[in-house]
């Protein structure tokens, strides 16, 4: 049986967007209210780093310099897991998805790429894991998201870029959480706005809700 003091010395490095960070659509939140907050309440890490960026691409951008491709160097080096949970971005800016094998850091898949072997080459000892982005049903005040069922302007659904993930993911034999399946919360269910109060961003209630559900997935990753 594994014991809690396993958890005592280890640190955990969490790579996100403004799901990570705790934007609770109400132009509040932060840390506090985060899914890592309460990752740390679930399982006894030593440090749990929050590197969410509200806003944050996996994918280079020419309007932006925040990217997970210009973030991944700068988080602790000395960390035992790192977790890369992202996507909605470039969905809803039309990012190109690409193909496995390009290393084009301005398409989704080619990001991934670089970010993957460049978090292999620069943390070597820690264990990756990735999760999905969840289902979206952003309602902005003026632009005019689409929500994960319906296409983008790059004639791709969330879908897309949800199956794109697992694949580079299984390509590289790297463990991916699936979220935008699994979550367990959803924008199109009739009680939506008690957890996700705008279709994407998450009110306190819902990061609580959310972690519990990461940390039944991720701590199989962490033995």
């Amino acid at each position: 049986m594994l014991d809690e003091k396993y958890f005592a010395d280890k640190t955990i490095n969490c790579l996100g967007d403004s799901t990570t960070w705790g934007d609770d659509s109400t132009g509040g939140g932060g840390n506090a209210i985060s899914w890592t907050s309460h990752l740390q309440e679930l399982i006894p890490f030593k440090q749990v780093n929050n590197f969410g960026k509200k806003g944050s691409r996996i994918a280079l951008s020419e309007d932006r310099q925040d990217s997970f491709v210009e973030r991944y160097l700068d988080m602790d080096k000395s960390a035992d897991y790192i977790v890369v949970f992202g996507g909605i971005n470039d969905f809803v800016n039309n990012v190109p998805i690409g193909t496995i094998g390009n290393k084009d850091p301005h398409k989704f898949l080619g990001a991934l790429d670089i970010i993957i072997n460049g978090l292999n080459d620069h943390y070597p000892d820690a264990v990756l894991i990735f999760m999905t982005a969840t289902k979206s049903s952003f309602a902005h005040s003026s632009k005019p998201y689409p929500n994960s069922f319906q296409k983008n302007a790059a004639g791709n659904t969330q879908a897309n870029y949800n199956a794109a993930m697992i694949d580079i993911c299984h390509h590289y034999s790297l463990p991916v959480i699936d979220l935008f399946n699994i979550s367990g919360i959803s924008p199109f269910l009739d009680n939506s706005e008690r957890y996700m109060p705008d279709g994407t961003h998450y009110s306190p209630l819902g990061y609580k809700k959310l972690a519990h559900r990461i940390v039944g997935e991720l701590i199989r990753y962490l033995i």
